[in-house]
């Protein structure tokens, strides 16, 4: 069964509607943003896993503009592997911004989040070592 979401509330809705009933949206709205904008608009979705999607996406197309968005997100955000997911989505963003967000992030009340950075990032300099000690012995 499909189930269509207010993309403004976040609310069920039927497919049929032009308005939110619950917060009266005008659904064609949505129709005129740009897929970045929706994107970024759909970081809110209720089912977790669209919303991984989301970010994966936003990491794929290094969308510098979702970035204050991510950043709210990891205080509410409650399931940890959609924050593993922005994790990796600030790494291939990979800006100034980005980083002063992951750098939050080692302090996560989840400590699965700050050991997960601490792994990526202990093997990040595990193969630049590793590549520079090759370029040596060449």
């Amino acid at each position: 069964m499909i189930h269509f979401f207010c993309p403004s509330c976040w609310r069920e809705i039927s497919e049929s509607v032009v308005m939110c009933p619950y917060c009266n949206y005008d659904l064609r709205d949505f129709n005129c943003l740009s897929y970045d904008d929706k994107l970024i608009l759909s970081l809110k979705h209720p089912i977790k896993e669209i919303r991984r999607l989301i970010i994966f996406l936003i990491g794929l197309k290094k969308l510098k503009k979702a970035l204050p968005e991510l950043e709210k997100m990891i205080e509410y955000e409650e399931d940890p592997i959609v924050l593993i997911e922005i994790v990796k989505t600030l790494q291939q963003i990979n800006d100034k911004y980005a980083k002063a967000i992951l750098n939050k992030m080692r302090f996560h009340r989840f400590s699965i989040i700050s050991r997960y950075i601490e792994q990526i990032e202990y093997s990040q300099i595990k193969e630049f070592y590793g590549k520079a000690t090759n370029f040596n012995n060449k």
